[in-house]
């Protein structure tokens, strides 16, 4: 005999974690919060999860096991690797649509770098997005796309900073969506190692 099959799931509780993070920071995120942006009650999310606690670091565990999923998806539907990698940066942080919003999630990061076990998975996330990237760009190489010269692991880490760090340039005095500054600001980071691509190519 099976169990009743669960109304929502974990991916949907997941998502209505991150809209509430994005709306109301770390200190609004309870469960009942979580609860009624899922359609559930927040005994239902104890019962599942166990306590807020549990539900953050289930929470965690998803944002940083799941950096690879994202990932193939944008190679599946964008065969460029560059494409691929602006692409999926660009829309990464599809939630942030304000400065506010950027301020919640980076309250948010406070508590991911101070609690020990939510830092784990923290790391793991960042370390799984430069790897992801990094392979995006010596694929790029390798397709002559980027100067042969390039150092992969290298220029990933320099566009994870460019990604970062354009973040907290549009929250402080940037224009437009941030997809849009994000995908300006990554481009002008591979401008350079494109042009050497394009001059050796000539």
């Amino acid at each position: 005999m099976t169990g009743r099959p669960r109304s929502v799931s974990d991916e949907a509780i997941f998502e209505a974690v991150a809209a509430v993070i994005s709306a109301v920071g770390p200190t609004g995120l309870t469960l009942a919060a979580v609860a009624e942006r899922a359609g559930l009650t927040a005994p239902a999310l104890t019962q599942r999860f166990g306590s807020k606690r549990g539900l953050l670091v289930a929470f965690a565990t998803r944002e940083a096991t799941g950096v690879a999923d994202v990932f193939a998806d944008a190679r599946a539907a964008h065969p460029d690797p560059l494409t691929a990698l602006i692409t999926t940066l660009a829309t990464l942080p599809s939630g942030i649509t304000t400065p506010e919003s950027l301020a919640n999630n980076l309250a948010f990061l406070q508590l991911d770098l101070t609690d020990p076990e939510l830092r784990t998975h923290a790391v793991a996330q960042s370390r799984a997005l430069r790897a992801e990237i990094a392979a995006l760009v010596a694929e790029a190489v390798r397709e002559g796309l980027l100067d042969a010269a390039t150092s992969a692991e290298t220029l990933a880490a320099d566009l994870y900073a460019t990604y970062c760090g354009a973040m907290l340039t549009w929250a402080v005095d940037g224009t437009g969506e941030l997809s849009d500054w994000l995908a300006e600001h990554l481009e002008r980071a591979l401008a350079p190692h494109r042009a050497q691509a394009a001059d050796a190519a000539r």
